[in-house]
């Protein structure tokens, strides 16, 4: 008999999650300590593979990963040598390829009567499957796989108990996996930037001795851009990396007192100088009331250097940024303005996605577009937010908000 289980309500899951036992629940919870404890690919999913014979009481399991690039599903791993990993099974046609596309677990009591049993897979792993149950792979509503056990013991079918069991590894794993593979994301980019920025170092010192030299105008003027652009490109390295190491988890914010009167104080110093020369003039105040907080200065500067960094360079002639701390109920809100073009209602709910600049002639799409996606990501881990608020003709104001009191973990 071939049975499918319907995507669960949430009475239902309810229902599955009380009929696990104490053991396996209790087991369950440690596994998700584990998985959240190394970051490897390969040893994570060894680890999942593992727990799902274990829970279930199966002779094999196996996951099988949609790959991000190609969108095909492939064999990521298996138990022992039941399957050749890194084979590609169709979407089409196959019981995990089923299980992907519909996001539904799958209960199988007789696989030899199913029609979407893949024989090529069989064959390669030379065992035979009797009974199986296979789960979506789903984060962030994103299915990115399939966690599948198959033969149960003895003469025993797969239960709604093993289902609700299996279900709830699939979704630690999930997002255990796509961590891992952020992780592995960074340190390729880290392994490029690194060699990325030894041709620009020496870009710009060959550029610094060749300007030292008695040049006419037009070898002064090539000299400049070949220095504007690899200072550009540096900056965009950079970037870069502070996303991908954010997103990641691999940067810790480090919490201390933060005094914010100071913090803006530093970036002013630090900005007067390229204002002045756009003719621009830099205004700040910080209400007394406003109390020390717990923040990571360094982070913190760097997200108030990069909007006022914004304000200077989208602003008009002689033109004004101003910084204004105060309280704002059981927050405290940092706001820079400008005296700019301002920006267009359509774009303003896209600004902090990542690489998003604004399609403008009069000079926004200038920078990498991760600026204010790694602000946005700094405030967040502060347990903070930001936002915008633009009119046309009017200027532009980018308020942040941060809490008085950090909220402690239990």
């Amino acid at each position: 008999m071939i049975q499918r289980s319907d995507k669960p309500n949430t009475g239902e899951l309810r229902r599955q999650l009380e009929v696990i036992s104490q053991e396996r629940l209790k087991l369950l919870v440690e596994i998700s300590t584990i998985l959240s404890s190394t970051l490897d690919l390969k040893q994570l999913l060894d680890m999942v593979i593992d727990t799902a014979t274990n829970l279930t009481k199966t002779e094999y399991a196996s996951i099988l990963l949609l790959d991000p690039l190609t969108g095909k599903l492939h064999i990521a791993a298996t138990s022992g040598a039941m399957l050749v990993e890194d084979n590609v099974v169709p979407l089409d046609g196959s019981m995990a390829g089923w299980i992907v596309h519909e996001g539904q677990p799958l209960i199988l009591d007789d696989v030899i009567k199913d029609g979407r049993d893949y024989v090529d897979i069989e064959s390669a792993g030379q065992y035979i499957t009797r009974n199986m149950l296979g789960v979506p792979m789903v984060t962030k509503g994103r299915v990115i796989g399939a966690l599948e056990v198959i033969n149960k013991h003895g003469k025993a079918t797969y239960s709604q108990q093993d289902t609700a069991l299996l279900q709830a590894l699939a979704s630690q794993a999930a997002v255990a996996i796509e961590n891992a593979r952020l992780f592995q994301q960074t340190d390729l980019i880290s392994e490029f930037m690194h060699e990325f920025k030894t041709p620009l170092m020496a870009l710009t010192a060959a550029s610094e001795l060749l300007s030292r030299e008695i040049l006419d105008d037009n070898q002064k003027e090539l000299i400049n851009m070949i220095q504007r652009e690899t200072l550009r490109l540096s900056k965009m390295a950079q970037d870069f990396l502070d996303l991908a190491r954010l997103e990641s988890g691999r940067v810790r914010i480090k919490f201390e007192p933060v005094d914010l009167s100071e913090l803006v104080r530093d970036v002013v110093r630090l900005q007067d100088p390229q204002a002045a020369a756009y003719g621009i003039t830099i205004y700040f105040r910080v209400a007394h009331s406003v109390p020390i907080i717990d923040g990571d200065y360094d982070r913190l500067k760097q997200v108030l250097l990069n909007l006022t960094n914004n304000a200077i360079k989208y602003n008009v002639e002689q033109g004004r940024v101003s910084i204004e701390v105060k309280d704002h109920n059981s927050e405290v809100m940092i706001a820079v303005a400008d005296t700019g073009p301002g920006i267009p209602e359509e774009y303003q709910d896209h600004l902090f996605e990542r690489f998003y600049r604004i399609p403008d002639k009069e000079g926004f799409t200038a920078g990498t577009g991760l600026g204010l996606s790694i602000s946005a990501r700094i405030l967040k881990e502060h347990g903070g937010r930001i936002e915008v608020e633009s009119e046309l003709g009017k200027g532009s104001i980018f308020r942040c908000y941060l809490p008085k009191e950090r909220q402690k973990l239990p």
